[in-house]
Parts: structure tokens; C-alpha cells; sequence
């Protein structure tokens, strides 16, 4: 029997996507709420994550930190076959591909694009790929397709989306048509408009 679902999260941050796989899984939780601004942590979140970073999830005796391994171990436990593809199924490899993607390519990619440091590059002169590059690879992924593997939703567009729908709300990453059209389909989610509402509450942040 699975163990009260703890999330150690702050509002309006990185959380978000934890947040919104939590309600789309319909599972009960207790959230823990620290401040960014404040340098404290609760004990028991620096017991499980040192650096007392969030977001971090307790299942019972199982804690799990970083957003993606989070949502890849809530959609494996909680919703494998539907929010999560099964192993042997087709679309688990391109599901762990744009799972992983969201943070290791979409989301340094965007904020490298916004500075003036020189990205990496190793000995066969090869570094990160062209923002513009980056962009025509999702883009072309949704191009004719509902969601990321096609007419399912996974977890892959919980991650994912929410790291472009922050992009875009910030400005962050160019309004092209169907980045935006998938946004929007994303939006009109009731997991993700509950979600929204608790990560970005209307009395804490009036006029958001």
C-alpha cells in the first residue's frame, strides 16, 4: 500500500510540474511549502535533499528529488500504462527522450540564449545546439500531433510543457504557432488550471 505523499515545494517555482502530475494521478498529497527567500529549510526536507532544494517527494520510505526523476517515478508507480508508456511499448523510448529533454536541453538552452557566456564545446568543436535548432525540434515534434507521443498524454507533456509554458510567459522562448497551440491545449487541463492555481495563488499574487 503506497505511504502519504509528501511535496516539499515553494510557490511559484520549479515545483510546478510535480504539482500538476499529483493532480493528474488524482492522488492525495500533503504539500510542505518553504520560501525561496528565506535561507532556512525545514529539518526534515534537509534530511532527504541537503542542499534543500525543492521540489522533493516523500512516498512513504521513498524520497525522490529532482522534477523530472519525480515525475518519471509518480507516473511509473501511480499511472504506468497510461500516464506512463510500459517498457515495451513503442512510445517509452520517445517518452523518456522528451522527459529528460525538458531539463537537459529545452530549459539550458532557453536561459543560454539570454546570457553572453560562450556555450561549452569539447575537442570535436561539437557544444550545445543552436537555440533556433532546439526550437525547430519540438516544434516539429508537435507539428500535426496533439501531444508529444501523439494522441496520448503522458507525464512527457506535464515536464515538458510546463518548462515551455514558463518560457512563454516570460518571454522567454518566441510565441511560434504550434509551440503556442500546444500550450494552449495544455492549459485547458483541469490537473493543470488546479495546479495553477495552487503553485500561483490568486491572494499571494494578485494581478498574475
Amino acid at each position: 500500500m503506497p505511504g502519504e505523499i509528501v511535496l516539499y515545494r515553494a510557490l511559484a517555482s520549479r515545483a510546478f510540474p510535480v504539482l500538476w502530475l499529483l493532480e493528474e494521478l488524482g492522488l492525495g498529497y500533503r504539500s510542505e511549502i518553504v520560501s525561496l527567500t528565506d535561507w532556512r529549510r525545514p529539518e526534515r526536507l534537509l534530511e532527504i535533499a541537503p542542499s534543500g532544494k525543492v521540489p522533493a517527494v516523500v512516498d512513504g520510505e521513498t524520497v525522490v528529488t529532482e522534477a523530472p526523476a519525480i515525475c518519471l517515478y509518480l507516473a511509473d508507480r501511480y499511472g504506468y500504462g497510461t500516464l506512463a508508456p510500459k517498457v515495451e511499448g513503442p512510445d517509452r523510448g520517445p517518452y523518456l527522450k522528451w522527459m529528460i529533454w525538458s531539463t537537459a536541453v529545452l530549459e539550458p538552452a532557453r536561459e543560454l540564449q539570454l546570457t553572453t557566456v560562450v556555450p561549452p564545446r569539447n575537442n570535436w568543436g561539437v557544444g550545445w545546439p543552436k537555440w533556433e535548432l532546439v526550437l525547430k525540434e519540438l516544434a516539429d515534434a508537435l507539428r500535426d500531433r496533439e501531444w508529444l507521443l501523439g494522441p496520448c498524454f503522458s507525464a512527457a507533456d506535464v515536464m515538458l510543457g510546463s518548462v515551455l509554458s514558463i518560457g512563454l510567459f516570460c518571454e522567454m522562448i518566441p510565441p511560434s504557432p504550434p509551440l503556442v497551440a500546444y500550450n494552449e491545449r495544455l492549459a485547458t487541463r483541469p490537473a493543470n488550471q488546479r495546479a495553477s492555481q495552487l503553485n500561483w495563488p490568486p491572494e499571494r499574487f494578485p494581478g498574475g
